[in-house]
């Protein structure tokens, strides 16, 4: 059975859909900002895609509740998970392939904001479990603010044989831990092929998942706050991933 079409809403996440190449099947504009100059690109994109835009009265946006849709939605098709087998082809000869595993994140916000630091490092995309965790849901592309239009996101059975599978395929994989052993994150060497495992909030990494990382990396914390979430700590890792290999001239 076909999966139920969903909503995004909000300018940011409508244009990148619509420059993602998304599957968008209409725009609801409310009827005061349909000549508002900050929504000409979205209405010429949509013309040139031939999406149909409705004009909406703004009684219309009150079903979005307190959510921030700035009186412009979209109706797209649901999302479509990455093919893991055809995304590990795609990038198995990359000397600087880069994958984010997201081991069990609940909160679609926090997988949303997971999506945007990863694809704004670079990253040539994210595993995340099919079960007992959030899916790229409206909110959690709501949270990617248009990262899920450009990110290629595999759900898979097994994070485990997911992450045997990185490193057949010649990826080291550093997981993100507080745990003693872990070395100081920008102690680790990203230069080559590598994987970044996040682990889900407030208990980290799962046993065998943590057991499949080539090391864990930690990040100093200095103040009052045990960790920061883990959104924040993968965009912080993934930074110094960049680092690292502009450095090297890679």
């Amino acid at each position: 059975m076909a999966e139920a079409d969903e909503t995004i809403v909000g300018i940011h996440s409508v244009s990148e859909a619509l420059a993602g190449g998304e599957s968008v099947k209409r725009i609801a504009i409310a009827q005061h900002r349909q000549a508002d100059p900050a929504l000409k690109e979205i209405v010429e994109d949509a013309k040139r895609r031939g999406v149909a835009i409705k004009i909406e009265p703004e009684s219309f946006f009150k079903r979005f509740g307190n959510v921030r849709h700035q009186h412009v939605a979209a109706t797209v098709a649901a999302f479509e998970p990455a093919d893991w087998a055809a995304l590990r082809r795609r990038i198995v000869d990359k000397k600087d392939a880069l994958i984010v595993v997201a081991d069990h994140i609940e909160d679609p916000q926090n997988l949303g904001a997971i999506m945007r630091a990863a694809e704004s490092a670079g990253a040539h995309g994210l595993v995340i479990p099919e079960r007992r965790a959030a899916g790229v849901t409206a909110a959690t592309r709501r949270a990617a603010a248009g990262a899920a239009s450009h990110l290629p996101v595999a759900v898979v059975p097994n994070l485990v044989r997911a992450l045997e599978d990185l490193k057949a395929d010649g990826h080291w994989v550093s997981g993100l831990s507080n745990r003693p052993e872990a070395r100081p994150y920008t102690q680790a060497d990203f230069k080559g092929k590598c994987t970044l495992v996040v682990g889900s909030e407030g208990k980290g990494l799962s046993r065998l998942v943590s057991e499949r990382c080539d090391f864990l990396v930690s990040i100093p914390m200095l103040g009052k706050v045990a960790s920061l979430n883990a959104a924040a700590a993968t965009a912080v890792v993934l930074y110094e991933v960049l680092r690292q290999r502009s450095a090297a001239g890679l």
